[in-house]
């Protein structure tokens, strides 16, 4: 088992252990912390089941390369995230897409694969906000607490894991040239998230801030 997928399957016991233990959550958010860790420990079944039944001669999820297949799943260990991937693409107007809920991530169809040479994109809510008030945390929420050093993995639909350290974090203004956030000089592989901050705004239906996390592969 790779260190990915034992990091997921960790995530997803652990969830189901608070879940049961933890009085002050809805029947929904029960239902939808158990659903998330029931659908990460069948995503780990099936793999290790896929990698078991590959022919000794074929290529098998195990030694597949981290940037072959579609990033299927997110894992933050430090945030306690173990999310599903939706795939992104350009809106009518030109701006990417977002998730269609707050709880997956999304990745940006334009960017490269998680873990292959370039920078990846992946875009996520920080909260569900119904007139000017949070009804649902986004799976983004505490995305801040990540600082330098900390590290993350992204599972594809292979099997293989490439794994990320977090390098910095800048706030950029929605109206901001960010062209720094979808491009690299050096050749390597990078991987940025991008999630809303600051405060909301009403009027705009949309926060005054964007925080971008940058990070780089482990090759």
């Amino acid at each position: 088992m790779t260190s990915g997928l034992l990091t997921l399957l960790q995530l997803a016991l652990s969830l189901l252990v608070s879940v049961q233990g933890n009085a002050s959550l809805s029947s929904a958010q029960r239902q939808e912390a158990i659903a998330v860790a029931t659908q990460a420990t069948q995503f780990v079944s099936q793999t290790l089941l896929a990698e078991a039944s590959a022919p000794a001669s074929s290529s098998s999820a195990a030694t597949a390369p981290a940037a072959s297949g579609l990033p299927v799943r997110l894992v933050i260990p430090k945030l306690n995230i173990a999310a599903s991937f939706q795939y992104e693409g350009l809106t009518a107007s030109g701006t990417m897409e977002t998730p269609s809920n707050v709880y997956d991530v999304g990745w940006y169809t334009g960017s490269a694969l998680p873990g292959a040479q370039g920078v990846s994109i992946v875009i996520g809510h920080v909260a569900q906000i119904r007139k000017s008030v949070v009804t649902i945390p986004g799976v983004f929420s505490d995305l801040g607490a990540l600082v330098p050093g900390d590290t993350f993995y992204v599972v594809n639909d292979r099997g293989a894991t490439s794994t990320f350290v977090v390098r910095e974090s800048r706030s950029y203004d929605p109206t901001a040239d960010a062209t720094d956030v979808f491009t690299d000089s050096d050749g390597g592989a990078h991987l940025n998230f991008i999630t809303c901050e600051g405060t909301w705004d009403q009027s705009q239906l949309e926060y005054t801030q964007r925080l971008v996390v940058f990070a780089d592969a482990v090759q």
